[in-house]
């Protein structure tokens, strides 16, 4: 039961890390042509890092319920 979001919370980090690897990249080699490319990699640099923090929060989250028993709770509805 706790397979798949781990597996899924992994991917979505994975993939989150690889494209922030690709934007900071750039980002030492822009650093000598200019403040305004630099800022907007970092404030994107900082969204993405923001992203890999709520994936990790949910799947904490629902790592939780999962051992509170709440995994089927949606089909008494």
């Amino acid at each position: 039961k706790k397979t798949a979001p781990i597996l899924c919370a992994a991917a979505a980090i994975l993939f989150f890390t690889v494209y922030l690897a690709v934007l900071l990249t750039p980002m030492v080699s822009a650093s000598v042509g200019g403040f305004a490319a630099v800022a907007f990699l970092l404030v994107v640099a900082l969204l993405i890092g923001a992203m890999i923090v709520g994936v990790i929060l949910a799947l904490r989250q629902r790592l939780k319920e999962i051992e509170g028993g709440e995994e089927d709770d949606a089909k008494q509805y």
